[in-house]
């Protein structure tokens, strides 16, 4: 793993995973790994014992042409992985740490190398008597069989948490999540988030 002691000081040089969605730290992310690309980054940063960085889709997609990025981030660890028969790599990444991508560059095998700074992680708030219905809401999102969440009850009551749990997971468009994970103070975060839920209801 990249050492983040000097969190948003030292600059370090990553390979990016361009995605159709938003990843946050505590994020549970599971992928299907067929491009030769892919596989050969894959295999490289499992040697070395790093993940990568995951970022949202500005222009582009996921496969073919390198996509363009957007500039913040998640850094993820691989923590399981399985070949197929038919040579798909199933890999489970969890969401590490918020990184801003400073500079990107494409390889000859047209993978995308950011050189990327890690950012702090929202601090671990406990959630107030009056948000209580916010763990309510995720716990029946919870319940639908498309939501994973990370096993850690003791995460559950604090604030950053759940704030990221439900943005992940409610039905809104990937560019607003994209805006909460850039958001770097707790408050400004759950007033969207209590903005996002107005428009749902």
């Amino acid at each position: 793993m990249p050492n983040t002691d000097n969190t948003g000081s030292d600059n370090q040089v990553l390979p990016v995973f361009p995605l159709q969605r938003v990843v946050f730290p505590d994020s549970v992310l599971r992928l299907q790994i067929f491009e030769q690309r892919y596989l050969d980054m894959i295999a490289r940063q499992l040697s070395n014992n790093q993940g990568f960085v995951t970022c949202l889709i500005k222009k582009g997609n996921e496969t073919g042409i390198p996509a363009t990025p957007f500039s913040c981030g998640t850094y993820v660890e691989i923590v399981d992985f399985d070949q197929r028969e038919d040579g798909i790599l199933l890999i489970t990444c969890l969401g590490k740490q918020r990184v801003t991508i400073n500079s990107t560059s494409t390889l000859p095998d047209n993978l995308i190398s950011g050189n990327v700074s890690f950012l702090e992680n929202l601090p671990q708030e406990l959630i107030g008597e009056q948000q209580h219905e916010l763990i309510s809401l995720l716990t029946d999102l919870g319940k639908h069989p498309q939501v994973e969440i990370l096993e850690a009850p003791e995460r559950w009551q604090h604030m950053d948490f759940i704030v990221e749990r439900l943005t992940e997971f409610l039905p809104v468009s990937e560019p607003q999540k994209q805006a909460i994970l850039e958001e770097s103070q707790l408050e400004t975060r759950i007033a969207m988030l209590y903005q996002m839920l107005a428009w749902l209801k």
